[in-house]
């Protein structure tokens, strides 16, 4: 009896055993969702254009070539300031910060060099002026037959010497940022200056200052650094053995701090792999609409291409396809004012900027690109009202 017992209790202990450990039951199918098939919108937002279509397509897909980029200061955008000659600074005009215009005086040197420039000048001018009368004067004395013409043509090279010596001297003053004294300056001057004007080359703003009043100065230091007004560029860094963009192909400009998007054309390429990076540098000129990009600043750069590929397939702009409860759908322009159908697709992920469409689209149909939120939130608002 109690061995029964014994094996009935056994019995039961393996059947709740191997009932503890079945597997659940596959849980039922969810019901797929449903959603209206026309959305009704007004026809004044197509006249906004806040609601825009473009035309689904039959070609190869688009590919995308994504690389980072870097913002530059333009050949006229930017510059560094310093003195040709060494001295000490006697005045500071700007402040880091400061707007300037080209040609404005950003601080006052006082160069010796510069005085002996000018004294040059003077001593040339002297001399261009004394071999100028000479030579007036012995033409003068040949038309009288009063002198030979070796005297004549001695006086004529003596003075395109002269005159010679008086550019030189005039030129080397000019590019010390001297200021040549004017006519007959020398009889009453009692001294000859030594200030040198250190004036912007382009029109901009302080962005550095590396000059205080006494400071000393040589050629090779630069006092200020000018961030200029003109349209940055932007150099964009395709890695080694990738298909370098070409001069005049168009390109997206993404800004990594806020997201930011613009245009940007292909004006050159550096031509040579950078051994650091192992990347061949691409020279992008951004749009207008770019605004003010800051030199040091980071981008992303995408080049969109048509694929390699020699297969056609049914392709729309990524954003073209919006996702409602887990289902891809797109919205198609329909022939009334304001008509919108609601289409859900089946589409083939691929990476670049757009989707290839396997099936719920055709040739003929218009799919709304710019506005496809809008008509989801319009599909979730009358999926919930029942209209």
């Amino acid at each position: 009896m109690n061995h029964t017992k014994n094996s009935a209790a056994a019995a039961l202990a393996v059947t709740l055993a191997l009932g503890c450990n079945k597997p659940p039951a596959p849980e039922a199918p969810r019901e797929a969702a449903t959603f209206p098939s026309v959305l009704h919108v007004d026809p004044s937002l197509f006249v906004a254009k806040r609601i825009e279509s473009v035309a689904v397509e039959r070609r190869a897909p688009l590919s995308e070539l994504k690389v980072a980029g870097e913002v530059r200061a333009s050949e006229l955008s930017g510059a560094e300031v310093g003195a040709l000659v060494s001295g000490r600074i006697s005045s500071v005009l700007v402040a880091e910060g400061t707007k300037v215009e080209r040609g404005q005086v950003l601080a006052w040197i006082e160069a010796p060099e510069v005085a002996h420039a000018t004294a040059d000048v003077l001593r040339a001018r002297a001399r261009a002026t004394s071999a100028s009368n000479r030579l007036a004067r012995q033409v003068e004395l040949d038309s009288r037959e009063a002198t030979s013409k070796n005297a004549v043509d001695e006086a004529r090279a003596d003075a395109q010497v002269a005159r010679a010596d008086l550019l030189a001297a005039r030129t080397l003053l000019q590019s010390l940022g001297g200021v040549e004294p004017p006519p007959n300056a020398e009889s009453t001057a009692t001294s000859v200056s030594a200030r040198v004007a250190l004036r912007a080359p382009v029109p901009g703003v302080v962005s550095r200052r590396d000059a205080v009043i006494g400071g000393v100065v040589s050629p090779e230091r630069t006092l200020f650094w000018l961030a200029g007004d003109e349209q940055a560029l932007v150099l964009a860094r395709v890695p080694e053995g990738l298909d370098v963009p070409a001069d005049g192909e168009r390109a997206t400009i993404v800004s990594r701090a806020s997201g930011a998007s613009c245009g940007g054309i292909v004006r050159g390429r550096l031509g040579v792999v950078e051994s650091a990076t192992r990347t061949v540098s691409v020279r992008l000129e951004p749009e207008v609409t770019c605004g003010k990009l800051v030199a040091g600043a980071f981008v992303e750069v995408s080049f969109r291409r048509v694929s390699a590929s020699e297969q056609t397939a049914l392709v729309v702009p990524r954003d073209a396809v919006v996702d409602v409860h887990g289902a891809p759908i797109a919205f198609v322009i329909g022939d009334a004012p304001g008509e919108v159908l609601v289409r859900p697709v089946r589409v083939l992920d691929e990476p670049g900027p757009e989707l290839v469409i396997e099936s719920g689209l055709t040739e003929q149909d218009r799919v709304v690109r710019a506005g496809s939120l809008l008509l989801k939130g319009e599909l979730l608002r009358a999926e919930l009202t029942g209209s």
